[in-house]
């Protein structure tokens, strides 16, 4: 993946700057789509129109792929440089609402920003895409429809790897699931390559993990 200089940074940050955030006025029936497909279609205009790479993933994404999880909240990574943080953060902030107190200095601390959408009341969080993991995670990302609206979503082996580093319960029910609808179509040489990367920052659970729920699935008829 290449290194962006300085001055590429720079034209970059200029060219966010260029595009001010105003409302999006997007033409639509407020009957013909739910409030979560009506903000997945909101976040995708906004990306385009500010040229923001992005990919949605989390319980949405999940969804998507075959599971029958409900859940309204929409998880995206945008890529961004650190440098930017602020003007991404203007990007978004009009169409939704922060929903912590000095949002900036937290997205800027934690590199998630978690927004309301002003309107439909949906809950979005924005996270900073500044790992090479995250990064190729959009660049593989998918133009998939969730109901009647498109938009990017990262594929079913980022996703299982982005549950497997979150190991909380929920995810771990998600990532057993997607491994059991989508097992044949897994790419499981990207799967265990990438799991292996995690052994670097001493996370064996995830490979650990990751090859357990893959044999487990192999053995079901």
């Amino acid at each position: 993946m290449g290194v962006m200089s300085s001055s590429g940074k720079k034209k970059q940050k200029a060219a966010l700057l260029d595009n001010e955030p105003s409302p999006l006025l997007l033409t639509m029936e407020s009957s013909t789509y739910t409030a979560v497909e009506e903000t997945i279609l909101i976040l995708d205009s906004l990306c385009q129109r500010h040229h923001l790479e992005y990919a949605i993933f989390g319980g949405i994404a999940t969804i998507l792929y075959g599971s029958g999880r409900a859940t309204i909240d929409i998880d995206m990574i945008v890529r961004v440089e650190v440098d930017s943080l602020d003007v991404v953060y203007q990007q978004f902030i009009g169409e939704f609402r922060p929903l912590k107190e000095e949002p900036l200095e937290f997205f800027k601390k934690y590199y998630v920003l978690p927004v309301v959408h002003n309107r439909l009341g949906t809950k979005v969080d924005i996270s900073a895409a500044l790992s090479q993991f995250e990064q190729e995670a959009i660049r593989r990302s998918r133009r998939l429809h969730y109901g009647t609206v498109e938009a990017s979503f990262c594929t079913p082996e980022d996703l299982i790897l982005f549950k497997l580093v979150a190991n909380r319960e929920r995810d771990i029910l998600d990532v057993k699931d997607i491994i059991r609808r989508s097992r044949n179509s897994l790419d499981a040489s990207y799967l265990r390559a990438h799991a292996q990367d995690f052994l670097e920052v001493d996370r064996p659970d995830i490979l650990e993990n990751l090859d357990k729920f893959l044999e487990r699935a192999g053995r079901e008829p």
